[in-house]
């Protein structure tokens, strides 16, 4: 299978010669179609049904972040999404599980609409694994609606095998008062690409993103954010933290773009990335687009490394600069994963990042 596309489109495009207005996709191996998913068992009030093509037809068209070639792509390859559907007044205290353990030269391809119905409220854990030296391909694609006062948290944790390429595609609906909240977790992969797109339609719906990140070797990730605000008083966070060491990459492209007619409207993106070495390779563009006037955004970014006075603060308790170092890594990432509902998820990322560090 060929794949050359382009990804991760910024809205509104910069100079050229930054690379950074988008990303390519390319990919040229023969391997086979297999599906990973496995799903914990659905408590009542939400049902999950697989290729549901009539429920996908019959819903407002939800866009996502990583552009229409994707969706493209999927349809071409006749993956037809599924549905997760909790209904009005349902809440799910206890997280739904789906788990993708991808196999070593495969093709995962998988596509998902998760709605909740009005009142209602869910949370869903997507693990993304194989094992380490595993090479493949994964393509997921996740679009969620959340109807009026409806709050949906969808959290991730990708630790492919070290020549996986992971390309997740995430779109969000807010109606009234709904909110969507989504947390990232990315630490494996050969090359990760990222997007995220949130319509605010109605009035006081909110989005949030916390996303963290370890790159090591000469791992790549790629990242694509945008909020947009239609609906007044609708409110975004996006925070991103990270770390980078050896010859790894890091692309950050976060829009905040406030629409005619959202007054009240409030955004805020933060970034913070640790380089541990001078061959990593950092690029962010943060950017706030705005045709409204009464509204507040703010965007900031604070890159760099440890600071001599925190060595010399380190040295003198005994700690060593690697120790240092792995220690503000997991600070970074820990910051994330403690909005994790399942201490077991979080113990596996902090091993990860242990044994990650002694390579």
């Amino acid at each position: 299978m060929k794949i050359n596309t382009k990804v991760n489109t910024i809205p509104s495009l910069t100079w050229n010669w930054l690379k950074m207005n988008y990303a390519n996709l390319l990919h040229d191996s023969d391997y086979k179609i297999k599906n990973s998913l496995s799903l914990s068992k659905l408590p009542k009030g939400v049902t999950y049904k697989e290729d549901d093509e009539k429920y996908f037809m019959s819903i407002t068209p939800i866009e996502t972040g990583m552009d229409k070639s994707i969706s493209t792509f999927l349809f071409e390859n006749n993956v037809i999404p599924s549905s997760i559907i909790v209904e009005q007044n349902t809440k799910i205290e206890k997280p739904i599980i789906m788990d993708f353990d991808c196999k070593n030269k495969t093709y995962s391809f998988s596509s998902q609409i998760i709605t909740a119905k009005k009142d209602a409220s869910i949370t869903i854990i997507m693990n993304f694994s194989s094992n380490k030296n595993a090479e493949g391909l994964q393509i997921i694609q996740t679009k969620l609606h959340a109807e009026k006062n409806a709050k949906i948290h969808l959290i991730t944790v990708q630790t492919l095998g070290d020549n996986f390429i992971h390309l997740n595609d995430i779109g969000t609906n807010c109606d009234e008062n709904a909110n969507i909240e989504i947390t990232q977790i990315e630490l494996g992969a050969k090359q990760t690409f990222v997007g995220v797109k949130s319509t605010l339609k109605e009035y006081q719906s909110s989005f949030k993103s916390d996303t963290a990140y370890f790159g090591r070797k000469s791992q790549e990730y790629d990242m694509n954010y945008l909020v947009n605000h239609i609906g007044r008083k609708t409110d975004s966070q996006m925070m991103v933290y990270g770390t980078l060491k050896d010859d790894s990459k890091k692309t950050y492209r976060g829009t905040i773009d406030f629409k005619k007619g959202c007054q009240g409207a409030t955004g805020n993106e933060q970034e913070e990335t640790l380089l541990l070495t001078p061959t990593v390779e950092n690029k962010s563009i943060p950017v706030i687009l705005c045709d409204e006037e009464d509204v507040a955004g703010e965007h900031g970014a604070t890159i760099g490394k440890l600071s001599n006075d925190v060595l010399f603060y380190m040295s003198a308790h005994g700690i060593e600069k690697q120790k240092a170092e792995k220690l503000m890594c997991l600070a970074k990432v820990k910051r994330v994963a403690s909005k994790i509902p399942s201490e077991k998820i979080k113990e596996s990322i902090s091993n990860y990042i242990e044994e990650a560090f002694n390579e």
